[in-house]
């Protein structure tokens, strides 16, 4: 399967924020979609993974940032490259601002506050069925997930590996090979095709076959 495809697919970028136990919890989502307009409603696809995900189970509730295109690529990798389920306090390294106190990305095209009515467990992820309560305008052009996947993901990848004091390889002409999933580039000193089978992605995870060559 070719998902090169599958990221033509028109998608917004987003950070979800909720609450859990006292504690701000966020991560980067992009299958959001307005299902309604009266009233307001619209579904969130979400990572069951996710500790986000767990926070907008308990609370019930949760706000969208609808990210700019000339968003810091690092707010990308701060939510989307790291879990809050061993402590990592996602929110202390970022702008932010409360929206009917849940937090938000400071200097964001939009911010929509949501309540959840309903949602269906889909195996890998959760599908939220959601009320706008509130929404509230923002400051630039709302970034797409084609412009992220052709733009901003290795920037946000090196960024957020920067942040972690891992040393981010320079660019070379020679063979690499790419995680599809979160942009990795794998430059260790055993040849790729040597790596085992089992072999997993650093970063986020994925196996071996999820990479490709470029």
């Amino acid at each position: 399967m070719d998902k090169k495809a599958v990221h033509k697919i028109s998608y917004g970028l987003y950070v979800i924020g909720s609450k859990k136990d006292g504690k701000f919890e966020g991560c980067v989502v992009n299958s959001i979609i307005q299902l309604t307009s009266n009233p307001m409603t619209l579904a969130l696809s979400c990572v069951n993974e996710n500790f986000t995900c767990e926070a907008v189970k308990a609370s019930k509730e949760f706000s969208v940032s609808i990210l700019s295109q000339d968003v810091d690529p690092f707010v990308i990798g701060n939510f989307g490259f790291q879990s809050g389920k061993d402590g990592t306090y996602k929110w202390s390294n970022v702008p932010l601002e409360l929206f009917n106190n849940i937090p938000v990305v400071k200097g964001s095209a939009g911010y929509l506050h949501c309540k959840v009515k309903d949602m269906t467990d889909l195996g890998t992820h959760t599908l939220f069925i959601c009320e706008i309560a509130d929404a509230k305008d923002g400051v630039g052009t709302a970034l797409t997930y084609e412009y992220y996947q052709n733009n901003l993901k290795k920037a946000a990848l090196n960024a957020f590996n920067r942040s972690k004091g891992i040393e981010v390889p320079e660019e070379t002409s020679g063979e690499k090979w790419v995680c599809k999933i979160c942009g990795y580039v794998y430059s260790g000193a055993v040849p790729f095709e040597d790596l085992p089978d089992d072999w997993v992605c650093p970063l986020c995870k994925h196996p071996k076959s999820d990479f490709e060559k470029q």
